[in-house]
């Protein structure tokens, strides 16, 4: 008897599974910060609300991988600048792990060139485990 991920590889219908479930927003949140010239402040205020996100996230069979996307947009919804963080694991947002650094450079960049007050920090986390808990469900 195979198991329910290895039935949901063998579908067809997989990658319109998976299209359908990204665009209804599955494992996808978001939020955004008027953008400070405390890029410190700015970090920690991102880190926390990361980790508070990991925290409702889903890990099945152990798959715990997020993807972070970061973007500056002006007043009119431009975007001005952007950072993929890459594929990421909780325990980066601790103990001064590869998305704490990551998100402090980025930050400290992007505060010390001169945007417009107005402008504000758009973050994106992405969780491959609801992905992966929502195609298993539909198995």
């Amino acid at each position: 008897m195979s198991n329910p991920l290895s039935r949901v590889f063998q579908r067809q219908s997989l990658r319109d599974h998976v299209r359908r479930s990204l665009e209804a927003g599955v494992g996808l949140y978001h939020t955004t910060w008027r953008l400070e010239s405390d890029s410190t402040h700015m970090a920690n205020t991102l880190i926390v609300w990361c980790r508070e996100v990991l925290g409702q996230t889903h890990r099945p069979y152990g798959l715990d991988y997020v993807t972070l996307t970061l973007a500056v947009l002006d007043e009119d919804n431009v975007q001005q600048a952007s950072s993929n963080c890459g594929i990421l694991r909780p325990q980066d947002f601790y103990s001064e792990g590869a998305a704490e650094t990551q998100i402090h450079e980025v930050l400290l960049q992007w505060t010390g060139a001169q945007v417009p007050e107005s402008s504000r920090l758009s973050a994106v986390l992405f969780s491959w485990g609801d992905l992966t808990r929502e195609l298993l469900l539909s198995a």
